[in-house]
């Protein structure tokens, strides 16, 4: 794994690197959230793990930046704080988990772990009722197994409707966000592969999925 340790107290962010390193991962350290802030904008970490008070920009508040600019890498907080209203604060800031000091290593390797797998988890596969969406090798399976075979834009269409999962959609959305085009096309390309979409769900798992709202758009439900 490539892990950064921002943390300003290099008695605690030393040992971190050393452990990680005789672990087998490559861990680098920032002294504070301003230099944090331009290693993450360069570097692609598996986790960062993040103290909450530093200099320059806090902890806290390099968590906010990340997740107000779309960045999902998983964050772990360490910190001497130990209300309950600072756990609640750092999980809406967008931290993943959160740890006091003084830890021990071995339970921040297995929070780190923790956190990893669900990260991977939510961004390689979208459940929804009996339908495995695999998003790294693109294909749907049922819960029993069966596989569903899906044309390319099938799964870019399923994939936006879980992602969307009680919402309805309508035919703008789809054609600017599955198509990628800024117009809508005069063909019924839109229609049919919603149409052949919904039929191979059904077959594969004897329900309907895509409900027409006429006039409004599509919804996914599970029937």
């Amino acid at each position: 794994m490539e892990i950064l340790i921002a943390e300003d107290e290099l008695q605690i962010a030393e040992p971190l690197r050393k452990n990680f390193l005789e672990e087998g991962h490559h861990a680098m350290i920032a002294k504070d959230g301003e230099e944090a802030l331009k290693l993450i904008d360069k570097i692609q970490f598996d986790v960062i793990v993040l103290d909450w008070r530093m200099p320059k920009v806090s902890g806290i508040e390099v968590c906010r930046r990340l997740r107000e600019n779309e960045n999902r890498t998983p964050i772990i907080l360490l910190t001497a704080l130990t209300q309950t209203s600072n756990k609640v604060e750092a999980l809406n800031a967008g931290a993943d988990d959160y740890i006091t000091k003084p830890f021990s290593f071995e339970e921040l390797m297995a929070r780190i772990n923790a956190v990893i797998r669900r990260f991977r988890y939510e961004n390689e596969i979208l459940e929804f009722d009996e339908l495995t969406v695999k998003l790294i090798d693109r294909k749907v399976e049922t819960h029993s197994g069966k596989e569903i075979d899906l044309t390319e834009k099938e799964f870019d269409l399923l994939k936006y409707f879980i992602l969307h999962q009680g919402t309805v959609i309508n035919k703008e959305q789809l054609i600017q966000n599955v198509w990628k085009l800024n117009f809508i096309p005069k063909t019924n390309v839109c229609e049919a592969t919603i149409k052949n979409l919904r039929k191979k769900l059904e077959e594969g798992t004897g329900k309907k999925y895509i409900k027409t709202l006429y006039g409004e758009g599509y919804l996914l439900i599970a029937e």
